[in-house]
């Protein structure tokens, strides 16, 4: 359970009351002692209140203390409802001084003041709004000025702090030494980015845990009022957390960046709540520390981008093959470690938008994911994630099957959707990579077009791999344009015949199955393979003949996919 907490350390009716020169006596209203006093003014000074003309007043008068004579609180008719106005106004109290030599009957007004919960006193005749007033005004600019002054100076503490560029850990204990309590540091969604403990041994489990709950209670009291979005918003919590028997007292201020929420700056103390000047040094050292966290944060964040946005460069750079020269690779290879004498494989999965921060925290994770065994980097380009990855020599095909595995688990986890992932062989150097990058692309792009699983590798794909060279030259395009152009001028309007002959030649020659996973009837197969034959000029009965038109096919199935990735995968003049 979370609530407001006052700052304790204000003036209030109870304190102004201890005050010599008050010489009041409390004569109702004992409910309201705890009212927050701000200034004094007399009755017949205060604004109109609600009425015809201003229907909704709200709490205008809030900390107002009222000083009034009795007689002008007994001439009214209804001292009931004025008392009741002036409480629904904010008023803290009000202070009555009678007539030298007077006893006035106080019933009726003692009897409202305990109705509406405000304080009614009785002051001594020699009493005057001059003193009084001056007295109030006094002690709130006396401890306004207290608070200022030990605010400038955590400020200028926090501040030094910061300058250094020691980071949240520094700041975390800081906060904590003057606190004299534990300092949490979470982010916007409640995930704990630094604490500071003061004579408590926790794990960080239960330090999240708490964090959680801190997190959830802001979230159910739903984003501050437009005033309090600047620096100086605090909300004190009291907080039922699982931490053996004991309660935890915590004061938050949430850490806001131009409205919008970067996180929450917290002080924990084990047991009932703080004593009031504990629990007002608690406020402003919160306070002061929230915009010193959002600085860091941002500073934080901003160095992590750049990083991210030179590794993205880099690995662009490196699967493209596009260094200037070999200086340029080399000083970048030294900076991000990669091992120019080592083989790399490259893996690529096709990733669907799923919004910026979760697909920004996919390379992260993919990092991870190898537990620090060997050079591992990865980087989203467009809807592609890239990884290039450092195998040992003794690492054989099933250890990069078994990460392509790993990676494609993890994208779809992430992304709640299956992935295909695809990769090229591993070979040596920044030449190596490039290559494997190639291989990877062309094994992704065909495995739309062919059927394969879900994590394939280029060497699965060896039939392609072998007619490479022949779909890349002209002789190798002449002979499938040869091939299979007469099935497609004789498709006419009875069915695609390229696809009824490549349906044939994967069912080994068998009519009938060819007809069940084409759903034809027996006789309509055999009467498009017979328009086929005389289309091909050739039997596609005999071995030879079907050899002829898978091959066609498969170079025309990766020429299709070459010129998919033609402007990507060829260097820049």
């Amino acid at each position: 359970m979370a609530h407001d907490v006052a700052n304790k350390r204000e003036l209030t009716v109870e304190r102004l009351l201890a005050e010599p020169a008050v010489g009041g006596r409390l004569l109702g209203g004992k409910a309201g002692l705890r009212h927050a006093v701000t200034w004094c003014l007399p009755l017949a000074e205060l604004p109109p209140g609600p009425g015809p003309e201003r229907p909704a007043a709200g709490a205008d008068l809030a900390g107002i203390v009222v000083f009034a004579s009795v007689a002008e609180l007994t001439c009214t008719p209804d001292c009931r409802r004025l008392l009741a106005g002036l409480a629904a106004r904010g008023v803290a109290a009000v202070l009555a001084r009678p007539q030298p030599r007077a006893e006035p009957d106080f019933g009726p007004l003692m009897r409202a003041a305990d109705a509406a919960d405000l304080p009614l006193v009785r002051l001594a005749p020699e009493a005057t709004y001059h003193h009084i007033g001056r007295l109030v005004a006094t002690k709130t600019i006396a401890d306004s000025a207290h608070v200022l002054e030990y605010g400038v100076r955590v400020h200028r503490t926090l501040g030094e702090v910061f300058a250094s560029g020691s980071g949240l850990p520094a700041l975390a204990r800081s906060m904590a030494t003057l606190a004299g309590a534990s300092v949490v540091i979470m982010d916007e969604a409640g995930q704990l980015l630094s604490r500071a403990e003061r004579e408590r041994d926790a794990t960080d489990a239960r330090w999240q845990e708490l964090a959680d709950t801190v997190h959830t209670a802001h979230t159910k009291q739903g984003p501050p009022a437009e005033s309090a979005l600047g620096h100086g918003h605090a909300t004190a919590c009291d907080l039922d957390v699982a931490w053996g028997e004991e309660r935890v007292h915590v004061v938050t201020a949430r850490v806001r960046v131009a409205g919008e929420p970067y996180g929450t700056v917290a002080v924990v103390e084990p047991g009932a709540v703080s004593a009031a000047h504990d629990l007002a040094q608690h406020r402003v050292i919160v306070e002061q520390g929230a915009p010193l966290v959002a600085s860091e944060i941002l500073r934080q964040r901003s160095v992590v981008e750049a990083e991210e946005r030179s590794r993205d460069d880099f690995l662009d750079t490196l699967v493209h093959g596009r260094f200037t020269d070999a200086h340029e690779l080399e000083a970048r290879s030294r900076h991000y470690r990669f091992d120019t004498d080592a083989e790399h494989a490259v893996f690529v999965a096709s990733v669907p938008y799923a919004g910026p921060v979760r697909a920004q925290s996919l390379p992260r994770a993919v990092g991870a994911l190898r537990g620090g065994t060997g050079f591992t980097m990865a980087a989203l380009m467009g809807q592609l994630l890239v990884v290039v990855a450092e195998f040992g020599p003794d690492a054989g095909k099933e250890t990069q099957a078994r990460f392509g595995r790993q990676l494609q688990r993890l994208v779809s986890e992430r992304m709640s959707s299956g992935v295909q992932v695809a990769y090229g062989r591993a070979a040596l150097g920044a030449a190596g990579v490039a290559a494997s990058y190639r291989e990877a692309r062309i094994a992704l792009e065909l495995s739309g077009r062919v059927r394969v699983s879900e994590v394939c590798g280029y060497d699965e794909l060896q039939v392609f791999a072998a007619v490479e060279a022949a779909a890349s030259s002209a002789q190798g395009r002449e002979f499938a344009h040869e091939v299979l152009e007469p099935l497609r001028r004789a498709d006419g309007q009875t069915g695609n015949l390229e696809e009824v002959v490549l349906a044939y030649i994967a069912e080994s020659g068998n009519l009938n199955a060819a007809a069940r996973r084409l759903q034809l009837h027996r006789n309509t197969m055999l009467y498009k393979l017979e328009r086929a034959s005389r289309a091909l000029g050739m039997d596609v009965r005999v071995s030879e003949t079907q050899f002829t038109v898978w091959l066609a096919h498969r170079i025309e199935t990766l020429n299709d996919s070459l010129r998919v990735l033609q402007a990507e995968l060829t260097p820049p003049a």
